[in-house]
């Protein structure tokens, strides 16, 4: 019932700037993100995955309204943010060669990099899976990604331990730990590394992958599906205005034509030319009098040639009037 919908002590208050750059990002996970944290709860009231919820806590970070150090996501059953892994002793490796689940894993990582593995390699691959708690094919699919991350750099080039403890920590933070939600996560950093490169290529002639601060622009961008055409105008567009590249600033003219429909450099043209003022040639004002007379004399109303005529007969009637003899 709509008389439901605001019960007395139950009403959120926004600041009228909060209202004014979220409604100017134009991301609507942003504000839902926004309402969650002002009406006290956690980004757990939404239906959303790890990344989906960082990407629009970016964006609030961004836009002021977040300060980087403020927890959003509930609270998971994990360990401490400061909590440091075991120090894993050669007893310990020792005994989880007897794990039916990581076992296998160690001939199997051996293989995808192409080496035997040595005791601190043995060390940090027990970590991944005691400490983080990735399961083996979840570590797998994340060791091959790695692999493949460090053969673009160069013929013969191989990751390490080392660098896939690095990401393994990323991804049980951002909460992949299944073997789908590392798919998930994989195309979506391959799509992003793909056409973020052509984007930058395109924007700023820079052949390079997007950095982190520049990836969830590019998402919405891509995920929003913007032409070459679009994004160099909306470029230009940015560079006129403030002088000067800001990526909030694109995004935001982006995000404006995204609201309106409009896909293509022409249609954004046409439909600015239809909120110019249209041009009219000032008209003559009317005349509140007779045309002036030919010679440039100024115009004499009859009634008044007449109250004229009028008042010198009267004072020539008068007794006393000057210049008549008495």
């Amino acid at each position: 019932m709509a008389k439901d919908l605001l019960l007395p002590g139950n009403i959120i208050g926004l600041h009228r700037k909060a209202v004014e750059k979220l409604s100017k990002s134009g991301n609507g996970d942003a504000a839902l993100l926004y309402l969650c944290l002002a009406a006290g709860q956690t980004s757990g009231a939404l239906p959303w995955g790890a990344e989906r919820v960082e990407a629009a806590r970016s964006v609030l970070i961004q836009l002021g309204l977040l300060r980087s150090d403020t927890p959003v996501a509930p609270q998971r059953p994990v360990k401490l943010a400061d909590e440091r892994p075991p120090e894993y002793t050669s007893e310990d490796i020792a005994q989880a060669m007897n794990n039916e689940k990581f076992k296998p894993l160690v001939p199997a990582m051996e293989h995808l990099l192409g080496k035997i593995l040595s005791p601190s390699d043995l060390k940090i691959l027990y970590m991944i899976y005691d400490f983080l708690g990735l399961p083996p094919e979840v570590i797998l699919t994340l060791a091959g990604w790695c692999n493949e991350k460090a053969k673009k750099g160069g013929p013969g080039r191989t990751t390490t331990l080392p660098l896939i403890r690095r990401e393994a920590v990323k991804w049980e933070k951002a909460g992949i730990t299944t073997l789908d939600a590392a798919d998930a996560h994989l195309q979506r950093m391959s799509r992003l590394d793909s056409r973020g490169t052509e984007i930058l290529q395109l924007l700023f002639g820079e052949s390079r992958t997007p950095v982190p601060q520049e990836r969830d622009y590019l998402e919405s961008w891509i995920r929003l599906g913007f032409s070459d055409e679009l994004l160099l105008l909306a470029r230009d567009r940015t560079l006129f205005n403030l002088q000067e590249f800001k990526w909030s600033y694109m995004n935001s003219i982006l995000n404006r034509w995204h609201k309106e429909g409009l896909t293509t450099p022409a249609a954004v043209e046409a439909t600015e030319r239809g909120r110019r003022p249209v041009y009219q040639k000032p008209q003559a004002r009317p005349s509140a009098g007779p045309s002036p007379a030919p010679s440039g004399a100024s115009p004499v109303a009859s009634s008044d040639v007449d109250r004229m005529f009028q008042e010198l007969a009267r004072a020539a009637q008068s007794p006393g009037t000057p210049g008549k003899e008495p």
